[in-house]
Order: structure tokens, then C-alpha cells, then sequence
């Protein structure tokens, strides 16, 4: 079984702020598996489930990073990360597990990101 995660961020007053799963466990990156057999790309997956959790409109996501996180297992997942202007309104769509953290809230979490695998597609302005 293979999973992925993503992450959203979103700047409020210059501090950013990340979409995190809230378990009992603690704060995770939120994931999902990838059915192979659905002949997806793991990007077109995470999409596809956070539409089906109601996000509704991804005008206005871009896609930021990918690395891969390993967070509590042996095996190493793919993280995606989009940035959103306003996490607001988007906040209102999910359901009440998936929130918005700033990035001091998490830290620990952000430790389990592994820079080697790092992977821009926007270029520095």
C-alpha cells in the first residue's frame, strides 16, 4: 500500500500557517492511499480526495513543493504541498480534523520533512 500526504500553506501577517491532520497521536500531514490499479498520478489522487472531502474550487492553489516526509514509519511518503492566498474560506470546506496550524504549532512535524528530496516548482522571484 502506498501512501501520500499534502500540506496547505498560507501566510496571515507574513507568519505561515499549514493544513495538518489532528489525531490523538498529535498533529500529521494528511494522507491518502494510492489505488494503483485507478491508473492515477498520486498528484491527480490528492486532488481527486480533496474534492471528495469538499473543497470545492482549486482556482486560486498552487502547486508548491515536493518532498518526502517520514513521519512515525519505515516507509518514506510523498508530500505535496499548495500554497493558497486566503486559508479562510478554505478552512470552512474541510471537515473539522483538518485545520490550519502556524508553522511554530508545528514544528515538530515540519522535522520530519527530509530536504535531500526537495523539489521546487516555482521559481525564486
Amino acid at each position: 500500500m502506498t501512501m501520500i500526504a499534502a500540506t496547505v500553506i498560507a501566510y496571515d501577517q507574513n507568519m505561515p500557517y499549514f493544513l495538518v491532520h489532528e489525531k490523538t497521536s498529535g498533529d500529521h500531514f494528511w494522507t491518502v492511499k494510492v489505488h494503483n490499479h485507478k491508473e492515477q498520478t498520486s498528484l491527480g489522487t490528492i486532488l481527486q480526495a480533496f474534492a471528495d472531502i469538499g473543497v470545492q474550487d482549486f482556482e486560486g492553489w498552487r502547486l508548491g513543493e515536493l518532498a518526502t516526509v517520514t513521519e512515525g514509519t519505515d516507509q518514506p511518503e510523498q508530500l505535496y504541498s499548495f500554497h493558497v492566498a486566503d486559508f479562510h474560506e478554505l478552512q470552512q470546506q474541510l471537515p473539522k480534523e483538518l485545520v490550519f496550524k502556524s508553522g511554530d504549532e508545528v514544528q515538530q512535524l515540519l522535522t520530519s520533512i527530509q530536504p535531500s528530496t526537495f523539489t521546487s516548482f516555482d521559481a525564486e522571484e
